[in-house]
């Protein structure tokens, strides 16, 4: 091919001098589905308009996030119990008596498939759309349907998300034996995102899949196009004709259709002239002005579609070893036969799919440069009771994403979406075809292993719906992050949706966890003991929203909670609020301005132009006056809503009796408490101390919480005197508020010991942010850390070495190999001592910790296995610790179980690779050890450190014992509970119904 260009409207230098009109203001505007986003011309002087709305609202996002898990708070009452009779099984199982079926045993029970890389409409009408002169019409690629998103800044008409439309031209050759040279000639109209949405001329070749674009235009701009290609015998389509087109291909955000960019439809096409020429042949021309108002010799054309490849499948293998389903499940694995054409997609390293087929990676009928979009939609479902409006959606998956370097990024979904068929709600009449996808923003990824999600999704419908319906389905977005490998998974399966329908109480609440408040260090990044009012710390929200190519963290001012009056007929009441209790360090009493309890309103959260996001709602308090170093903050959401006098509430997170509590770190929901650090106290003498140590819990609330906090206090130490505590929200999503987004490490300079979990998460532990692009450096700053000299790092987790090394460039290569002393072999250490899940460790002799454990088992079975590093020591570093055989012997392997190496000189480094939950004593070790196995290990390496040489264990009560009785028994209409407790104290008593459900906290 010749003539291959790419033609942007603005050069570099116009971009930054666009942003530059609004400052920091447009830097920190989020991106959606991709990296690097730049605003149009168009939207950026928009944003001169509301630059002050938008300087005091929140700027929300539609951009996806990469989760392990679901790290959702959904809201409610506490007060509110259900029945067992209450609940609706609107889907289950086969036999189960539901409306509609959920499993495949017998089929598709009414279940189809689609694929969303294959439209079927397209939006290139002839008209005089944003001409400059009336009556002259073009080739528009645009909608007319489209609303104005706001009356003095936009206009009727525009282009909608994922949009790839085509108007082509075909044209048999004269002489098929030789070349052909074809020119092309029009005029071109572009008003798109600049960046991310393009109009191309293409052409298409014989043998191969996809489109090859000869010149393509983004932003806003009128141009004269005369370019061309030279076409060789072998590349006719067909053997006969050449192929033109022109393509408008739209990502998945920022568009006319959500309102985050403005426009008057993509583009216009007028005046073409099409030259064929080959030697000694009479030129073909074709002139179309679409003055006759169709679109002459250039046809609406449909692009191919990666493909649709659901398939029904028996017997599917796995690599879940606590879980195997041989039932019928719903796949999307590309065998050749499923789509024919593509000649299947055959596995790398994960073969137990069909045939070692795995899902397609290289963008199927369509081919490479497009990304399989596949999914299955349950049958529309009427609603089975007007009077309930909550629900719940649960399926089981089988999910294989490891992301790993050469991983393709392949993530599964799903999604709902509901109409009010009849208009009962008083919003009008709508159709379940038209109404909109609601999810969590969320693309999944994790196992190899079957898990079950169960997400309450109340807040997600329409009031007043009468139908509902389900969507499953699989995405690969890697290439957003840059996972572009091919190393596959036949994963993942499908089976066993359950739709549950019950009564609900108040408003619809929910909140992913990266858009709540995080723990925070003061803003100045320094720790200024002669100038304590400068150290206030910033109330943020947790997700980094600033643009990834500007490589810097820039958290979101406000956190942001979704909530919706589902109630048929409601409305919310008043203004939601937040309340909050702080726990206020008297240090700083002279420079607060905050009263440390009370509450404040929320406001409608905004989007990135500026315009109102009904249904979600903004929170903030002051940045400065209100927190400083040792200062723990509690808070909750409470809103109302009413429907014909009937006010109710609810609360997120749903249990609050432990707000206000500061007595130990688990007192209160973990997600709803924010630390200001490091925590400062008078020395008596005129001066300040600060914790020596410091937690970083990088796993948050998905396991593990309760074990060191119990290890540490098993050690005598508490939370604000002995250690502080800095917790990442939602870490599997890797936003950037590691503990580098919060600090370059000058706010850590007091303490001399960091204790780092990153539990089982595989991917975004210590991350570097020039590699992730999460603007927050946690390798960074631990570097600058320990650059001082005598610091002490004990690293936990199953996979946080093998993910610096493989995962996070350069940067965390060198982390793992000269700061950890490891060289990594694997990121499962299974296969290389015998396939054993739970290995029991042996302490090394003769190395410089003192461990008073000869032996501890390391648990890492079922129900959800894990994968622990096999790594190695390297250079100067040691083992202090070894796997043993599977008959329980050591000096079997070379592999280490715990290492110790000194970075720097006097930097102590301990790594264990596995977290200290899965840290087990051992069943046959003699008695007589005054711990269980994993604070004793804690507390040997804490000793090492220096850190607990003058604490004693907290002793055990010898003889006092705790029961609880009631009477009658507990089905009676009411009982009586009775208590023993060991000594005085604060009980908190709560009570579950058969369902296990929360009822009461006393």
């Amino acid at each position: 091919m010749r003539n291959v260009e790419i033609v942007s409207v603005f050069s570099e230098d116009k971009h930054e001098a666009a942003l530059a009109l609004v400052g920091n203001l447009a830097a920190r505007l989020p991106y959606y589905y991709r990296q690097g986003n730049i605003m149009n011309t168009r939207a950026i002087f928009a944003l001169l308009g509301i630059s002050l709305l938008l300087a005091t609202s929140a700027v929300a996002t539609d951009l996806p996030q990469i989760v392990n898990g679901d790290p959702i708070i959904v809201g409610g009452t506490g007060s509110f119990a259900k029945a067992s009779g209450d609940t609706i099984d609107l889907m289950g199982p086969t036999g189960s008596g539901a409306a509609y079926i959920g499993d495949f045993e017998d089929g598709w029970n009414g279940w189809t498939s689609f694929a969303r890389t294959q439209p079927t409409t397209s939006h290139w009408p002839v008209s005089d759309y944003n001409q400059a002169v009336a009556g002259n019409l073009a080739a528009w690629c645009g909608d007319i349907s489209i609303a104005a998103c706001n009356d003095s800044l936009d206009v009727v008409g525009g282009y909608g998300d994922s949009w790839h439309d085509i108007l082509s031209y075909r044209a048999t050759v004269v002489n098929p034996g030789i070349s052909a040279t074809m020119s092309v000639t029009a005029t071109l109209q572009n008003d798109t995102e600049a960046g991310y949405d393009y109009t191309h001329l293409s052409t298409r070749t014989a043998g191969n899949l996809g489109y090859i674009n000869i010149q393509s235009w983004d932003g806003d701009g009128t141009f004269a196009i005369a370019n061309g290609l030279t076409v060789l015998p072998s590349e006719l389509i067909d053997g006969t004709d050449v192929f033109l087109s022109f393509r408008f291909v739209s990502d998945g955000g920022y568009s006319d259709d959500d309102c985050q960019f403005m426009g008057a439809g993509a583009c216009q096409v007028d005046d073409i002239t099409v030259t064929v020429s080959q030697d000694g042949q009479p030129d073909i021309v074709s002139f179309t002005d679409f003055q006759d108002g169709t679109t002459g010799d250039w046809i609406i054309d449909f692009p191919a579609g990666v493909g649709d490849f659901a398939q029904l499948w028996y017997g599917l293998a796995d690599l879940d070893p606590c879980t195997t389903n041989f039932s019928r499940q719903v796949a999307f694995i590309d065998d050749g036969l499923v789509v024919p054409g593509t000649g299947g997609t055959d596995c790398v390293n994960f073969c137990y799919g069909p045939s070692g087929y795995i899902v397609n990676t290289v963008g199927g009928l369509a081919g490479p440069t497009e990304h399989i979009d596949n999914y299955i939609l349950s049958p529309v479902m009427d609603w089975p009771n007007a009077t309930y409006d909550g629900i719940r959606l649960a399926h089981e998956v089988y999910q294989h994403e490891d992301l790993t370097s050469d991983a393709p990024g392949i993530f599964h979904i799903w999604s709902v979406r509901s109409a009010d068929t009849d208009g009962s709600a008083g919003n009008g009449v709508q159709t379940i075809d038209a109404a909109s996808w609601e999810d969590r923003n969320f693309v999944y990824f994790g196992g190899p292993d079957y898990t079950r999600p169960n997400n309450d999704v109340t807040d997600l419908m329409e009031p007043g719906r009468d139908v509902v319906q389900v969507l499953l389905g699989v995405y690969e977005l890697g290439w957003a992050w840059g996972w572009v490998g091919n190393d596959g998974y036949p994963a993942p399966y499908f089976d066993n949706v359950s739709v549950k329908v019950f009564p609900n109480v108040g408003p619809g609440m929910v909140a992913r966890e990266i858009d709540l408040a995080q723990d925070n260090f003061p803003e100045a990044d320094a720790i200024d003991f002669a100038n304590l009012g400068s150290m206030h710390v910033r109330f943020d929200m947790a997700r980094n929203i600033s643009l990834a190519r500007d490589l810097r963290n820039d958290p979101g001012d406000s956190l942001i909670v979704d909530i919706e009056a589902v109630r048929s007929g409601a409305v919310l009441v008043g203004l939601p609020e937040l309340h909050y209790a702080i726990n206020a360090n008297p240090v700083f009493d002279p420079f607060r301005t905050t009263a440390t309890s009370g509450s404040v309103f929320g406001h409608v959260a905004v989007n990135s132009v500026g315009l109102p996001q009904p249904g979600r709602w903004a929170f903030d308090l002051p940045d400065t006056g209100t927190l400083f170093p040792g200062d723990v903050l509690h808070y909750y959401i409470r809103a109302a809503d009413e429907v014909g006098g009937d006010v109710q509430y609810a609360t997120l997170p749903v249990d609050i009796s432990g707000f206000g509590d500061f007595s130990q770190p688990l007192a209160y929901n973990s997600t709803f408490v924010v630390r200001a650090l490091p925590t400062i106290d008078s020395d008596g003498f005129g001066g300040y101390t600060a914790p020596r140590t410091l937690f970083w819990n990088d796993f948050a609330n998905r396991g593990g919480e309760a074990e060191w906090y119990g290890a540490l206090a098993n050690l005598g130490m508490g939370e604000g005197s002995d250690y502080d505590i800095y917790y990442t929200n939602g870490p599997s999503s890797g936003v950037g508020n590691g503990i580098g987004g919060r600090t370059s490490g000058l706010a850590l300079e007091h303490y001399e010991t960091l204790l780092y979990t990153g539990g089982d998460l595989s991917v975004n532990t210590i991350s570097n942010g020039d590699f992730n692009n999460d603007g927050g450096d946690d390798i960074g700053a631990l570097l600058n850390w320990m650059s001082a000299g005598n610091k002490d790092l004990l690293i936990t987790g199953d996979d946080v070495a093998s993910d610096l090394a493989f995962n996070a460039g350069a940067a965390g290569d060198g982390f793992a190999d000269a700061v950890l002393g490891l060289n990594m072999w694997s990121n499962d250490l299974r296969s290389f001592i015998g396939n054993q899940a739970t290995p029991l460790v042996f302490a090394m002799s003769g190395n410089p910790v003192i461990l008073n454990l000869d032996t501890w088992s390391v648990y890492g079975g079922c129900l959800g296995f894990n994968t622990f590093d096999a790594a190695q020591a390297t250079g100067t570093a040691i083992r202090l610790a070894e796997f043993g055989d599977p008959n329980s012997f050591p000096g079997a392997y070379d592999f280490s179980a715990a290492t110790l190496n000194v970075y720097n000189g006097t930097n102590k480094v301990i790594s264990l690779p596995y977290d200290l939950m899965y840290i087990f004593t051992d069943p046959n070790a003699k008695a007589g050890a005054p711990l269980a196995a994993r604070a004793q290990l804690l507390s040997d390496i804490l000793d090492y450190f220096g850190v607990t040489g003058t604490l004693l264990p907290t002793p055990v009560p010898s003889s006092e014992i705790f029961a609880v009785t009631n009477y009658p028994n507990p089905f009676n209409p009411s009982t009586k509970i009775s208590y023993v407790v060991p000594r005085a104290g604060h009980l908190r008593l709560k009570i579950f119904n058969v369902r296990g459900e929360l009822v009461r906290t006393l």
